[in-house]
């Protein structure tokens, strides 16, 4: 063999290693693709949203335009094509880790691992305590208001909610959804509480309706300090019903001065003729005070039978309860004015 072929068959050699050099590490430069870690801002997590018709390529795009994901377009497009079960994706909000690597996050959006928030809605509070709560959130969008006027609470679609009408609990929501639908949620669960409660259940005597029902079990749930009272509390407030007595009870009346109550119950909040002030009014306030509690909604159907018109708090979050006014006065004198009774 003449050295000029050898020289040629040495350059041939050269070459096809230097072709498979170059082939391994593309391969593995496009291997690498799926290893990188998104470089978010201050080491905290990003909300990102996938809209609806986006694909992936497209998804690269604005994580890189957003400085979360180095230019390779390239090598990035090769291993789409080489993992060709990630190009569906679903369109959402997702949250971007510090930690995270493109692998990581594709999946998440191939299988709608969406980010989700939680809420606690706690028993005895009002609407418009709830709407305060989920304004100071940035994972909710706040599309209801309250007319302290009207007393009424309207989303920015003209639907009208009702105070009472969703039941406190925790929800699961995704991230920016509308306060009107986290709402639809607390209702429909209250629905389902209402008809199980029925089910072995009826409304006592004196209340004729789920409205007056929802109203009743809101001023329980306000006037309960420990849980054992509820349906000693229920029975009071029918007795009184029954024989046509105001109920007196104070939630009421701070309800009816609104939002901007300052605590402290004085004798002109007593004496203030709002529709709510069972003071003033007779029978029960035209709507529920507060959300109540599935416990208080069946405090209502099972009352504790007993000829007590009165209670008073002894202070430890329980309550003396009389039948009595002689010996409510008494109860209020020994509880509340700190006197002995005579």
């Amino acid at each position: 063999m003449s050295s000029h072929i050898t020289q040629r068959v040495t350059i041939i050699a050269v070459l096809s290693a230097l072709l498979l050099v170059f082939a391994l590490l593309c391969a593995w430069g496009v291997n690498q693709q799926h290893t990188k870690v998104l470089s978010l801002p201050e080491d905290k997590p990003v909300y990102f949203a996938v809209s609806s018709g986006t694909n992936l390529y497209q998804v690269f795009d604005q994580l890189t335009a957003a400085g979360y994901l180095s230019q390779t377009d390239l090598l990035r497009k090769i291993w789409l094509k080489t993992n060709p079960q990630f190009t569906q994706i679903k369109a959402g909000w997702y949250t971007l880790s510090p930690d995270m690597t493109l692998l990581q996050f594709v999946h998440d959006i191939h299988k709608g691992t969406t980010t989700t928030h939680q809420i606690t809605l706690v028993e005895g509070q009002t609407l418009w305590q709830w709407l305060a709560q989920m304004e100071k959130l940035d994972t909710i969008e706040l599309d209801i208001s309250f007319d302290s006027d009207t007393y009424t609470y309207s989303d920015t679609q003209g639907n009208v909610w009702r105070e009472g009408y969703v039941l406190p609990e925790t929800y699961q929501y995704n991230h920016l959804s509308k306060a009107s639908d986290i709402l639809l949620l607390a209702y429909a669960a209250q629905q389902e509480v209402l008809a199980t409660l029925l089910k072995d259940n009826s409304l006592p005597p004196g209340i004729h309706s789920e409205h007056e029902w929802l109203t009743l079990a809101s001023i329980i749930e306000k006037e309960t300090g420990v849980a054992h009272e509820r349906e000693h509390i229920a029975g009071v407030f029918l007795n009184r019903l029954a024989r046509r007595m105001r109920l007196q009870t104070d939630p009421t009346v701070i309800y009816g001065e609104g939002p901007d109550f300052n605590g402290d119950i004085t004798r002109q909040n007593l004496r203030a003729k709002t529709p709510f002030n069972t003071y003033v009014i007779k029978g029960l306030p035209p709507t529920p005070i507060a959300g109540a509690s599935k416990a208080a909604l069946a405090s209502v159907l099972s009352p504790k039978i007993t000829e007590d018109l009165y209670f008073v708090a002894k202070g430890n979050g329980e309550h003396y309860f009389s039948e009595t006014l002689q010996q409510h006065n008494q109860a209020v004198r020994q509880y509340q004015l700190n006197r002995s009774a005579k």
